[in-house]
């Protein structure tokens, strides 16, 4: 934004065409949709049978409207399905707190805080104890 370039303009004037040309494609937010942030992940553990790599999944809703989604396979291999939830945990938390500065840039105010569900409950006791475990120090995040 300080010094933008020639290719800075060539691209937004090419998502402005984009959106433009496209005025029925959209984010359709109803008015009496909450404003609050709710996330799900999910995971498969070793579901590259080839690589052995696991797949990450998010998806993330304000109010009622689907505003942000990824599925990747993980780049390291896990030793368990509760390190692949809890990185996929961590990549949704990072996702959420993302949006939450976007849209504090849109001066968009919350009344309820941000919401994010896990169906792993053992990702969900590595989460919520803050004490160190010798069990999970292999998992970098």
């Amino acid at each position: 934004m300080t010094q933008p370039t020639l290719a800075h303009q060539k691209v937004a004037s090419r998502i402005l065409r984009y959106i433009k040309g496209s005025p029925g494609a959209g984010i359709f937010f109803p008015t009496d949709s909450s404003i609050q942030l709710k996330g799900f992940s999910e995971s498969d553990w070793a579901g590259y049978i080839d690589t052995i790599r696991s797949i990450t999944g998010f998806v993330v809703y304000l109010g009622s409207s689907l505003i942000s989604w990824k599925s990747k396979k993980q780049a390291t291999i896990s030793r368990s399905s509760s390190e692949v939830e809890y990185r996929t945990l961590a990549n949704a938390t990072y996702e959420l707190l993302w949006l939450i500065f976007l849209l504090g840039q849109f001066k968009v105010s919350f009344h309820q805080p941000s919401v994010l569900y896990c169906d792993n409950k053992s990702a969900l006791h590595i989460v919520a104890n803050l004490v160190f475990h010798e069990r999970t120090k292999h998992i970098e995040n």
